[in-house]
């Protein structure tokens, strides 16, 4: 097989080679490039006589004035147990590389190690593809193992997916579709579009909060939205605190009405139940109201891109004065009701600690996913004494940046 390298490939032609591809992410698509602005891109690929046969969009960045260090996110996209192709195309991307002063070229395929439903976490599952690290390792790439912790690696080796159709809500269970209807009883509303961008940064601040960093920039988000165009969504949720007092007035008194014509003891005793349960929620809606001095208040935000074949949940923040109001099922249900009407069959729920026991993955868990093991991150090392310094002192350096970032919208916040 005779193959040939380019670094211009055009970026409709990538896209659509991506999209028919089982390693379908869209961080190696022509918008990822346009999202990460401080990056230079490369829209790397490999032919052969039948047209296209692996792309990389390679993204360089300057760490010094001569070093740079080159990132394929999710990639690269091509047929890993053709051992030949994966030769060449590494080959000639380390040539590349260097050309560009990169001291590494640090990547992180879309190729499973392992697959199986959340409830089979305990289970033990096969390992797959050990070949492909074998091989990769072979074409001189440094493996990072498998990793647990999400901060161990660039981009998360645990993610939560879930099947999507347009009847994913007959497999939820039943505390699930109770949060939901709880969301739908207490009155959240959600608002989709750009314009929101201030309410989502309000409700991704609760979450920045909790964790002392800040997780992106305003820019950072614009340029989302901007570059996935009509494939990016951002929705808040919000709870109308004078919409509720009106909502729940009215089913007091009908519950009250109700309750006086009800004859059976079992009848009774559920709508007494249902009676207080509203009045305690009416009482807490309008302490709420007053604290808040205001007539709305948001309680969490989603930014989520999508091509033909998946959705990608990248952004989300939660108000934790009001998870009691379960928000945050309402909107993940929004959007996989949009998902199956676009008949996207795969949703990502994003990372999850490898451990399987952490807060958020317990969240995820509440739906029907799966867990996508994969087989991990790569490095090809180029300058062993740059990459060696990077390797130490990044992970360092992006905590601090995210810590410093908090303060300063704290201090925008509250000057």
């Amino acid at each position: 097989m005779s193959y040939t390298f380019h670094t211009d490939i055009d970026p409709e032609e990538m896209d659509a080679f991506v999209l028919q591809s089982d390693q379908n992410t869209l961080m190696q698509t022509s918008p990822w490039a346009k999202v990460k602005q401080n990056w230079e891109p490369v829209y790397a690929g490999v032919t052969d006589e039948h047209g296209l046969a692996a792309t990389a969009l390679i993204l360089f960045r300057h760490v010094s004035a001569h070093h740079t260090l080159a990132y394929i996110a999710r990639g690269p996209v091509m047929d890993y147990h053709n051992a030949g192709l994966v030769r060449f195309t590494l080959d000639h991307i380390r040539t590349l590389a260097q050309q560009k002063q990169a001291f590494a070229v640090r990547f992180d395929p879309l190729v499973l190690s392992r697959l199986y439903p959340i409830k089979e976490k305990d289970q033990d599952h096969p390992l797959q593809n050990e070949e492909v690290i074998r091989l990769l390792q072979d074409c001189g790439c440094t493996w990072k193992g498998y990793t647990k912790k999400i901060e161990e690696t660039t981009q998360p080796r645990f993610e939560a997916y879930m099947q999507v159709d347009e009847h994913w809500r007959d497999r939820l269970i039943k505390n699930t579709r109770q949060s939901i209807r709880t969301a739908e009883k207490r009155g959240v509303e959600v608002f989709t579009g750009a314009q929101y961008l201030p309410e989502f940064e309000e409700a991704l601040h609760g979450t920045e909060q909790r964790q002392q960093i800040a997780l992106r920039t305003t820019e950072y988000f614009r340029n989302m939205l901007e570059a996935f165009g009509d494939q990016a969504v951002l929705a808040v949720a919000r709870l109308n605190f004078s919409h509720q007092h009106d909502r729940l007035t009215k089913e007091i008194r009908e519950t009250q009405e109700k309750l006086q014509q009800a004859v059976y003891r079992k009848d009774i005793k559920e709508l007494t139940r249902d009676l207080q349960n509203l009045q305690k929620e009416l009482e807490r809606n309008d302490q709420d109201w007053q604290q808040e001095q205001k007539e709305e208040v948001t309680l969490c935000g989603k930014l989520v891109c999508f091509n033909e074949k998946r959705m990608d949940f990248f952004y989300m923040g939660n108000n934790s004065k009001y998870m009691r109001v379960r928000a945050n099922y309402y909107l993940y249900a929004r959007f996989l009701d949009d998902c199956a009407a676009r008949h996207i069959p795969l949703c990502c729920f994003g990372g999850v600690e490898g451990t399987l026991d952490d807060g958020l993955t317990q969240f995820k868990s509440a739906w029907p996913i799966d867990i996508a093991e994969y087989i991990g991150e790569f490095n090809m090392v180029l300058n062993p004494f740059w990459y060696k310094m990077f390797d130490r002192v990044w992970p360092f350096l992006r905590q601090s940046a995210g810590r410093l970032r908090g303060h300063q919208k704290q201090t925008e916040k509250h000057p």
